[in-house]
C-alpha cells in the first residue's frame, strides 16, 4: 500500500501526521509526506539567488522548509526514524526532482519506505499531481481550513481520501459504516474491514430509510454487512435511521467515529454541480471521515 500524507501549518497538521503514520505502521505502507506552498515569482526567486546562500536566505525562497524540518523532529520522536550524526536535518539534504517538487535525502531505519517532499503551486494540482506520480491508495489530509478545498480534493484526487477532524490519540475509536446497494457502499465494506482488523475496532452499521425504498431491501444490504463481518470476525451491530442521509448520518455520528463511505464512480464535474451525499458528510461531521474510492 501506498499512502500520501499532506501538511499544512505544524500546529494544525500534528494529528494528521500522527494518525496519518499509524495507519502507515499497521498497513506497512510506503509513505510520503507532503507539504505544498505557495510558488513565488521567477522574478523574486532571481533577486533572491544573487544572495549569498545561508540557511535564512535559502528559507526565502524555499517557502515550507521548516514544516518539513517539524514533520522529521515528529518522525525521530516517534521512532519511525533513527536519528544520528549522519541523519540530522540539513536545509541541503534538499533536492530539486522536478518542477515545483523537491525531495529530502533521508537515511537510517525505515527511511526508505518514508519520503519527506516540497511542492509549490496550488494545492489542489500539486497534491493531484504527487498521487498521480505514484499511485497513492490513500490520501491523508487535515479536517481544519477551507472546508472548499476538502471538497475539491475528495473530488479531484484519484485516491481514497482521509479527512482527520477532532482526532485524538485518548479516544477509542469505533467505525460508523453507511451502507445502500451503491458500488461506492461495496467499497466502503470492503475497507472497513481492513481498518476494523488492523486496529481492532468495533464496527456499527448504519441504513437510512427514507420512505423511497422497501425497508426489506434495506434490510437486505444491512444483513449482507452484517454476514460479511460476522466471517471475519469483526464485532458489530446494526441500526436504521429515518431521514435524509446527510443529516441522520452527521447527526448519529459521535465524537468517538470514524465514519467510512464510499462513492461510486462518477464524472468529477457532476459531482461539483449536482452534489454528493459523502462529501457534505465529510464538510458537516466533526469526526474523522475515510472516503473510499
Amino acid at each position: 500500500m501506498k499512502i500520501l500524507i499532506a501538511i499544512g501549518g505544524k500546529e494544525f497538521s500534528k494529528p494528521t501526521l500522527d494518525l496519518g503514520m499509524k495507519i502507515s505502521n499497521s498497513f506497512q505502507a510506503s509513505t510520503t509526506i507532503a507539504y505544498v506552498g505557495k510558488k513565488i515569482s521567477q522574478f523574486s526567486e532571481k533577486d533572491v539567488s544573487v544572495v549569498h546562500q545561508n540557511l535564512d536566505d535559502r528559507e526565502l525562497y524555499r517557502p515550507g522548509i521548516r514544516t518539513l524540518e517539524w514533520a522529521y523532529d515528529f518522525l525521530v520522536s516517534k521512532k519511525y526514524i533513527e536519528k544520528d550524526n549522519n541523519n540530522n536535518f540539513d536545509d541541503y539534504l534538499l533536492v530539486d526532482e522536478e518542477n515545483s517538487r523537491m525531495k529530502v535525502l533521508l537515511k537510517g531505519k525505515n527511511s526508505d519506505k518514508i519520503d519527506l517532499i516540497m511542492r509549490t503551486g496550488e494545492i489542489i494540482e500539486q497534491l493531484k499531481s504527487e498521487v498521480d506520480r505514484n499511485k497513492q491508495e490513500i490520501t491523508i489530509i487535515g479536517g481544519g481550513g477551507n472546508k472548499g478545498i476538502h471538497s475539491k480534493l475528495i473530488q479531484f484526487i484519484d485516491s481514497s481520501i482521509f479527512v482527520v477532524k477532532n482526532y485524538s490519540v485518548n479516544k477509542k475509536y469505533k467505525i460508523l459504516l453507511p451502507v445502500n446497494d451503491s458500488q461506492g457502499s461495496n467499497m466502503a465494506l470492503e475497507t472497513a474491514i481492513n481498518f476494523a482488523k488492523a486496529y481492532k475496532l468495533e464496527v456499527e452499521i448504519v441504513s437510512v430509510y427514507e420512505g423511497k425504498k422497501s425497508i426489506k431491501g434495506i434490510d437486505r444490504f444491512v444483513e449482507k454487512s452484517i454476514n460479511k463481518l460476522n466471517k471475519n470476525s469483526i464485532k458489530n451491530n446494526a441500526k436504521v435511521l429515518e431521514g435524509t442521509p446527510v443529516n441522520s448520518i452527521v447527526e448519529h455520528a459521535k465524537d468517538d467515529s470514524i465514519i467510512i463511505l464510499g462513492v461510486s464512480p462518477k464524472n468529477p464535474f457532476l459531482k461539483y454541480f449536482f452534489g454528493s451525499k459523502p462529501i457534505s458528510i465529510a464538510e458537516k461531521c466533526n469526526c474523522p471521515v475515510l472516503i473510499a474510492k
